[in-house]
């Protein structure tokens, strides 16, 4: 049997030292005398692990990179890729190679040093959902305008709602708690699903579709420890299925869902919004969220219209004809708007 073998100068700087580890991976299987020393130099510095999976992302990267044909002899045949310095050396080889490399790098990096602080941001457009996956089996699906970014370490696993809204749905993990914070607003949870939403003005608002979540106040955009109770006590407030924690200003309002309700908060993810008696002004004010073109009323004797009915998020002009037929509202597209205006004025 032919071996790979990629020789690994000691002497070499910690990147080309990834580089280098990277090829040996990508040849073949390491032996237990291989595997011991790359776990020994991952030690040496926390910066190492970085390296190898930045250098793992590069070489399945250039993998991937289409190159023009080359004539080759029919007795051509593959030899393995040796040593280099200064830049990778590509032979025109399956991108599989480069696949198992960051594999068996993942494998290698996250258990012996989940200390190492992952950060990954995610975001939407306005009228865009996105369901995201996260390392650790959890997953958050974002609603229009927002963004999150997460922080993973090895003592728990934090997500900032910088805007928007996400619907969390939460590996269990009792050694990492999994933390979302919307500006003073914390969300603790071990395993469970639970909407977030931050609105414009700072106002938070906590919804629990499965299991128990833990909600605290502390400084806003902190990530720290130091808090207190979202009712001002020592303890912070528990919410469980179907109850919703409303967070303004200087106080908190909590209410509980009923199961109609709790499909309804979800709607968007069907690309739907779903009102039941909802006021024009708190109508308009959901459907603003989808579209570029803002709705507005001139009229606030307008706004405790009661509105029913369910829309789609993408079709905004359907709700502005139901606005027109089903109440005599009279809409006009002007400046940049649609004004919602009384039909006895024109």
């Amino acid at each position: 049997m032919v071996q790979k073998v990629v020789p690994i100068d000691v002497a070499a700087s910690a990147a080309e030292r990834a580089r280098e580890w990277i090829a040996r991976i990508d040849s073949g299987a390491l032996d237990p005398d291989e595997r011991a020393r790359l776990k020994a130099w991952l030690a040496e510095d926390s910066s190492h692990a970085k390296l190898l999976d930045t250098h793992a992302l590069l070489w399945s990267a250039a993998a991937r990179a289409k190159f023009p044909p080359a004539a080759t002899a029919a007795n051509d045949v593959y030899r393995p890729r040796t040593a280099f310095r200064g830049g990778w050396q590509l032979p025109a080889v399956a991108a599989g190679f480069a696949s198992l490399a960051v594999a068996v790098v993942l494998v290698l990096v996250v258990p012996r040093f989940g200390a190492v602080q992952q950060s990954m941001a995610f975001s939407t457009e306005v009228g865009q959902h996105r369901p995201v996956e996260l390392q650790d089996g959890s997953s958050v699906h974002l609603n229009t305008g927002s963004s999150v970014r997460v922080n993973y370490a090895k003592e728990r696993r934090g997500v900032l709602l910088e805007r928007g809204e996400g619907y969390f749905s939460v590996a269990k993990d009792a050694s990492r708690p999994f933390e979302v914070t919307a500006g003073s607003t914390v969300v603790r949870a071990v395993g469970t699903r639970f909407t977030v939403r931050r609105f414009e003005n700072g106002d938070t608002e906590v919804v629990v579709f499965e299991g128990v979540v833990e909600v605290r106040r502390t400084a806003e955009g902190s990530t720290g420890s130091q808090s207190t109770a979202v009712g001002g006590g020592p303890q912070p407030v528990r919410l469980g299925v179907g109850q919703v924690a409303s967070e303004f200003k200087d106080s908190v309002v909590l209410k509980s869902l009923n199961d109609t309700e709790l499909h309804r908060e979800l709607a968007w993810q069907q690309d739907r919004i779903v009102f039941d008696n909802t006021p024009l002004s708190d109508a308009v004010a959901e459907v603003n969220r989808y579209t570029k073109t803002p709705l507005l009323i001139d009229d606030a004797a307008l706004g405790s219209i009661p509105v029913s009915g369910a829309f789609s998020t993408h079709d905004v002009p359907v709700f502005l004809r139901s606005l027109e037929h089903g109440f005599g509202l009279k809409v006009e597209q002007r400046s940049g708007t649609y004004q919602i205006s009384s039909a006895a004025k024109s």
